[in-house]
């Protein structure tokens, strides 16, 4: 029930982001505890993957931002981390400024994206393994939404990630002045 549930709501965010009727209300917060708290809400989750998840380097910043939107956005990149790490693995939340901008990342320890995958990784409905067989459930739409969420954010996604040896995924926000 609680896929499902996931899913309706996936579904209906990306309606309403294709249709221009999410509501994103940005104000200034420090990041701190908005991270302190993705890593809480998420921490049941990781457990069931036996995936350890700690805070790294945080600066010390205030960012513009809707809590809410930011928290789905972290929630994605926890979960995705957990999910496709290793039993014992390590995710890592951290967010460093540079340039008038804060880089929040998520860095697993996991299985990584095959390059050939790694264009189509933030296209709605895109799974890396989307086989029958795949062991790891998803909507595909976590990612997409993530962008979406970000760009309304002012802000902007990526990813680094090396097959083997785990993916570091990332939103990077302007300060505020």
């Amino acid at each position: 029930s609680d896929t499902l549930l996931r899913l309706i709501n996936d579904l209906l965010d990306m309606d309403k982001l294709a249709a221009g009727k999410l509501a994103v209300k940005l104000t200034p917060q420090p990041l701190q505890p908005l991270l302190e708290q993705a890593l809480q809400r998420n921490q049941s989750y990781a457990a069931q993957y036996q995936v350890e998840q700690c805070l790294g380097q945080v600066d010390e910043v205030t960012v513009n931002v809707d809590a809410q939107r930011l928290g789905q956005i972290l929630s994605n990149y926890l979960s995705n981390a957990a999910k496709f790490s290793h039993a014992g693995g390590r995710v890592t939340l951290s967010a460093e400024v540079a340039e008038g901008w804060v880089r929040i990342s998520v860095q697993d320890q996991g299985i990584g994206i095959p390059e050939h995958e790694h264009a189509r990784i933030f296209d709605k409905f895109f799974q890396v393994d989307s086989s029958n067989t795949r062991q790891r459930a998803g909507s595909g739409l976590g990612l997409a939404i993530s962008r979406e969420l970000a760009q309304r954010m002012h802000g902007e996604v990526g990813f680094d990630s090396i097959p083997q040896q785990g993916s570091c995924f990332w939103l990077r926000l302007p300060l505020v002045d």
